[in-house]
């Protein structure tokens, strides 16, 4: 008995690699399965969200994130339209439940401060739309924008209006196409 006991101690230490290898590679094959079952991904056709996004550039969208946290100012979201169009837009959240937006001389104010966009935001507003007066949104509403202000389909327009956590089909985090873009979304 003692000898097994020794025997065992004493394994061959490249089988015991080759299975904790095999165990590894088992764990991440589901979670590369896991992964790719909760991603989607996104094709970007417009310039609304220029210059984070630009045409032609393919990013994935998770919506696990929002299961344990809340949608945050800042976040690039894609999202199902209420217009009827039956697609999907890609926006960035810049107003939380229960704050009031307005715009103002073409910059964004948040409860009655302007908001600093200067990382992501290109060109000017021109359109203040739903947002030229002050609009308070409901505990479980979100405004949405473009970063391209001056030619995009967001929620100062009444088709788009607030968006809902259920409208949400996820937040993009991860630019993948063209390479030589790929990377992190802010």
């Amino acid at each position: 008995m003692a000898n097994r006991r020794q025997r065992r101690r004493h394994r061959n230490p490249l089988g015991v690699i080759l299975r904790w290898t095999l165990l590894l590679l088992a764990v991440i094959l589901i979670l590369i399965a896991g992964i790719s079952y909760a991603q989607g991904t996104v094709n970007v056709t417009g310039s609304s969200m220029y210059p984070a996004l630009q045409p032609d550039d393919r990013a994935l969208s998770e919506p696990v994130s929002y299961l344990v946290r809340e949608p945050a100012r800042g976040d690039i979201v894609q999202f199902s339209t209420g217009a009827g169009s039956g697609r999907d837009l890609v926006r960035r959240i810049v107003g939380l439940p229960g704050e009031t937006v307005q715009i103002i001389g073409g910059k964004v104010y948040i409860n009655g401060t302007v908001l600093d966009e200067s990382a992501y935001v290109s060109g000017e507003i021109q359109y203040a739309g739903t947002a030229s007066m002050p609009h308070t949104l409901s505990q479980d509403a979100y405004f949405v924008m473009a970063d391209n202000r001056s030619s995009s389909f967001d929620s100062r327009d009444p088709t788009v209006g607030d968006i809902h956590k259920s409208d949400i089909n996820g937040r993009l985090w991860l630019r993948y196409a063209p390479f030589r873009r790929f990377g992190l979304l802010e």
